[in-house]
Parts: C-alpha cells; structure tokens; sequence
C-alpha cells in the first residue's frame, strides 16, 4: 500500500517489461539499467524517495546516479529522465506522445474534457482547443491587458493599507484567480482592495482541496469503504460547489462585443471552425473548471518563487526598476501591452524563475515504437517520466552554477548554446500549455507593478520549502513589503 500510494501521489505509473541500455553494443535488460544503492528485497527502492517530495528527490537523485536511473517499487519500474539532451530526444513528436499520470487521470473525473486532462483524440478536446486557440492571441491580449493592471491595482492598494507580512503563495492565488476570472469569463470573486478582503479567496481553498484529492495515494476498497469515504464525500462536495460557480458563470455569459469577446463569450458563441458545431455546455463548464483549477496555478506559484528569489536580490530589483523608468517613465500603471514585452531584462527574471522552478516538476511520454533513449533501448508504449526539476537544472546545460539564480542566462548572446529540452517549463507540441502567453505577460506584468511599488523584506530564518501537489509551489513563504511611496516621504 505504501509502495503504490506514493506512485500515485507523486504521479508516476507504473512501468511493464521494458528493455534497455547499451553496453558493449549489446541492449541490456531493464533491470540492469542503474539505480540507486539501498535497493531492497520486494521493497524496491522506497527508501531512495521522499514520499512527499518524489520530484525533488528525483532531481537529487540524479546527481549520484545518472541522467538516465530505474526506480522500482515490489514489481513495479519505471525510468526516469533527468537530463536536457535526453529531453531533447523525447519530444520528438514523430516518435513520442504525451502520456498522463495519475492526478491527471483523477483530475479527468473532474473536467472531463479540459484542455490538460482529455486525449488528443477525443473529438470534444479539438473542438474547444481550436475555438479558444484565438481568444490568446495578440488581438485578445491587448483586451485583457487592462484587466490585468486593474488587478493588480487593487493588490497594492491592499499591501499598501497595511504593514503585516503577506502570505505570499496565499495572496498570489487570490490575484491570480481574480484575473483569469475578470480576463477569462467576465467574473468577479472580489475585490482584492475591499475592507476586511479575506487573504485568501474561499474557491482557491476549494480548487486546493481538489488538486490534493487528486494527489492521494492509490485508491485501497478497505480503506474507501471506511475512513477513505469521508475524503470521498468532501471531494465530491468541493467539485459539485466548483461545477455550480461554473455554472452560475455561463449563465451570466452576456453577449460579446464585436470586437472583445473575452474566452467564456468565444465558447458560448462559436462553433467548432472544422464542423460547424457549437461546444455543448459540458464542455465549455469543464473548460471554465480547467481554467480557474490549472490556469491560475500557473502564474501564481511562479509570482510566488520569483518574490522568494528576489527577496535577497536588491541588485536585480533595480535593474528591473531602472528597465521601468526607460520603458514607462516611471510610472508601471501606464505600460501598453506593447511595451510589457519590451520589458526584456523582467522577462529574464520570469524565465530564470521557471527555469528552477517550473510550474509542473515534470511530465510523461510514452514511445510510439521501439526507439532507443540514449544508451538504452525503450519499448512502444512504455512510460517515460521527464523530471524537469533536474533537465532544466542540468549542470552541461546551464554551467557549474546551475543552481544559482542568475536571469543573465536567458541574455540573447547565451541562448544558442542550449539545447531545446534545457528549458521546457510549458510542455512541449500540440499538448503545450495553451495560455503560456497570457501566464507570461500577466506574470511579468504584475512583477513590474509589485517590484516598482515595494521594496522586499524577507524573513532571514525562512528557509524554502516546496509543497508538490500536481504543482509546485512554496510553503509558508511570508514577506514584508515596504511601499517605496512611505520611504520616500520619510
């Protein structure tokens, strides 16, 4: 029970017969592939993984074992990928496919058909993904844009009111589901600037509740027809509250002006361009779901980890200040869409951010033939686990100081000396993340507004920890956030 629980919490599947690794020019077995010392009799290798944080002890493990290492669990194996010139191999579209762990397949229960969880062959996921493909490009983001920096107005008009240290990952999410919901459907939780607004919005505990039942350990009969039945009933309370907020979303839906219709007016409005269908109301609820769930997550835990990472780095906080004062004149609140992305040194700060901590510590692939992974041979079908914590950490990548936070890594004259599957934080091919361009501008966005009205005081005990979840994020991560307004008047 241990053994499966933990490969279901973390995500990864189990692993058939599988055949690998050359030496002398000849394949080996699966079972020959290296692993790590400690190996037990029917255990596997359970004392080799930290239960709660796999994905980060996968990245460790790397270190003492290799790019490429088998993991066993009693009669379970699988491999797993920690290197960027392997990633490159995989995302080969013509020989490899996605494959989904676990959660997803949990989370599939939820949103059945959302644009993260459904097949690429399931009808219903190319209709929605083909009718929102166009509410994220350059013309839909120009709309979203001022609703963006209306957010995050009212967030520093909330940290400015008051001097207690902020939750940070807590307030991130509040923000970050504040936007999609006014950006996305037309939808208001809150207003983050109101008296007495809660630090952290009681659908973002809800949306939590259902990421972690989705991360339990493997489902036992004992256990669900006993204690395991009380998790049950509350999940199911949690996603029937999250379907009836979807719900009361569509039935609000207004018709679209001409020219701005926001991504629930696209869904509600228009028909699948390749049959002429309109989406059904199953399906646009279950992409609402995927939104609020998945898409806030996103641009929350990485404002989360780059506050973190600059929270000791004054050095970098005014070079981003002073790319401000060149671009805006000062004043963040009149940025253009247009010149969000001339921001260039801030994008850096948000691509280093996801550089050590991506959003998802990994993802899955599976062959669509017997094809080889470096030295070794891996069979059609069998799983893949790709550990972006340590490819896009890999020290032949990215140097000796991989390690270190350092945004000059993505200047334009140090880019052609990577690899593509060094930096792979919004998945790769067909199955990437469809709103990385809305994350992106809304991410670097809110920085520019947060770092040019705060200075950041950390906590000089705190030292970080990362919750994983389906995603990764930080725990306990509090902060002071002087306004820079009161210092200059004092």
């Amino acid at each position: 029970m241990y053994i499966e629980g933990w490969i279901s919490r973390s995500g990864l599947p189990a692993l058939g017969s599988v055949e690998c690794s050359a030496i002398e020019g000849k394949y080996r077995a699966l079972n020959e592939v290296p692993y790590p010392p400690g190996r037990l009799p029917v255990l596997g290798d359970v004392l080799s993984i930290n239960p709660r944080k796999p994905v980060q002890s996968m990245a460790k493990l790397s270190e003492k074992v290799g790019s490429v290492y088998e993991l066993r669990f009693g009669p379970m194996r699988m491999v797993i990928v920690n290197s960027a010139d392997l990633v490159d191999v995989v995302q080969s579209e013509s020989l490899w496919e996605k494959e989904f762990g676990p959660p997803i397949r949990r989370l599939r229960k939820v949103v059945r058909t959302g644009l993260i969880v459904a097949s690429t062959e399931d009808p219903q996921w190319g209709a929605a993904h083909r009718v929102l493909m166009p509410g994220f490009t350059r013309e839909a983001m120009r709309v979203y844009h001022p609703v963006m920096v209306q957010v995050v107005g009212e967030l520093i008009r909330k940290w400015e009111q008051s001097s207690d240290p902020v939750d940070v990952a807590g307030e991130m999410n509040s923000m970050a589901l504040e936007v999609i919901a006014r950006a996305g459907f037309g939808h208001s939780f809150t207003k983050l600037d109101r008296p007495r607004a809660e630090k952290s919005l009681p659908v973002v505990k809800l949306m939590l509740d259902v990421l972690r039942y989705a991360s339990r350990p493997v489902s036992i009969k004992l256990l669900d027809a006993t204690i395991g039945r009380f998790a049950q009933r509350r999940h199911q309370r949690n996603v029937a509250e999250l379907q009836r907020i979807a719900d009361g979303m569509i039935d609000n839906c207004r018709p679209a002006a001409a020219e701005a219709p926001n991504l629930l007016q696209r869904m509600m409005e228009t028909p699948d361009p390749n049959t002429g269908h309109p989406l059904s109301r199953t399906v646009v609820r279950d992409q609402v779901l995927t939104f609020l769930i998945a898409g806030h997550e996103t641009s929350a835990g990485t404002l989360a980890f780059a506050l973190h990472a600059l929270g000791d780095r004054p050095d970098i906080v005014e070079r981003v200040r002073q790319e401000i004062d060149t671009i805006a004149g000062g004043d963040p609140t009149t940025l253009t869409y247009e010149q969000v992305a001339k921001l260039q040194y801030l994008r850096r700060v948000v691509d280093e951010t996801l550089r050590l901590w991506p959003v998802a510590g990994g993802y899955f692939r599976r062959p669509k033939q017997d094809t080889h992974l470096g030295a070794y041979n891996i069979g059609r079908g069998e799983w893949v686990y790709v550990n972006l914590l340590a490819a896009q950490r890999d020290k032949r990548a990215w140097g000796p100081d991989a390690d270190r936070f350092d945004p000059d890594r993505f200047a334009p004259d140090t880019t052609p000396r990577r690899t593509a599957g060094a930096y792979k934080p919004f998945g790769i091919g067909l199955r990437s993340c469809i709103g990385r361009q809305f994350a992106i501008h809304e991410i670097v966005l809110i920085l520019a507004h947060v770092l040019y009205a705060f200075d950041l005081e950390s906590d000089s005990k705190y030292q970080l920890e990362v919750d994983e979840l389906v995603t990764l994020k930080p725990i306990g991560l509090r902060m002071r956030l002087r306004s820079r307004n009161e210092s200059a008047a004092r």
